[in-house]
């Protein structure tokens, strides 16, 4: 077969891929708050039919809105949030939930069913995931489906850092810097 030669320049053909990849990140993270947005009033269920209503939480909020197909997709973010669990002062100063997107499966007898299986995945990783068989969740934050979505809300429930799909390594470090920075001074991890 005989070569084709490219008739763009090296140059051209990296500002054209950036051009794209700023543009797939400015429309997935369109639809996500802006900061300064008000933590919704949402009431949360877990897999064994525990509320949280984030109404009442008082602390900052971080949270992890995901499908069953987007699990694994910031691996490195959660890698990163499992270091500073492990600091008392995070898990008692900073409410780090997980939310599952379930709404294909709000149907007798898949509710079940999904419902066992998060609470063995809760089980499996230590942290308690909370179930959006709805969408209301969805709705109320603003998440972007079939994506995973990162949020952060300070203590009076004001937006600190949104995104939805994977977190480029710049936006893991930002991430990570607010999260400390809602962990008191004296007791930061």
């Amino acid at each position: 077969m005989a070569k084709v030669k490219s008739v763009l320049s090296p140059k051209v053909r990296l500002s054209f891929a950036l051009t794209v990849v700023l543009a797939m990140w400015a429309a997935t993270s369109a639809a996500l708050p802006k900061p300064g947005a008000v933590r919704p009033a949402v009431k949360l269920v877990d897999g064994w039919d525990r509320e949280l209503d984030l109404a009442r939480l008082g602390k900052p909020l971080l949270a992890i809105y995901e499908d069953k197909d987007d699990g694994f997709t910031n691996q490195q973010v959660k890698d990163d949030l499992t270091a500073l669990e492990a600091a008392i002062a995070y898990r008692r100063s900073v409410a780090q939930i997980y939310v599952i997107d379930l709404t294909p499966w709000n149907y007798w007898p898949a509710r079940g069913l999904a419902k066992n299986e998060l609470q063995k995945w809760s089980n499996k990783v230590g942290v308690t995931m909370y179930v959006d068989f709805t969408g209301a969740a969805a709705q109320a934050f603003a998440f972007t489906k079939a994506l995973s979505n990162v949020v952060l809300y300070d203590k009076d429930g004001k937006l600190l850092f949104a995104f939805a799909g994977p977190l480029p390594e710049p936006k893991r470090r930002e991430l990570v810097s607010l999260v400390r920075s809602q962990v008191p001074t004296a007791a930061a991890p």
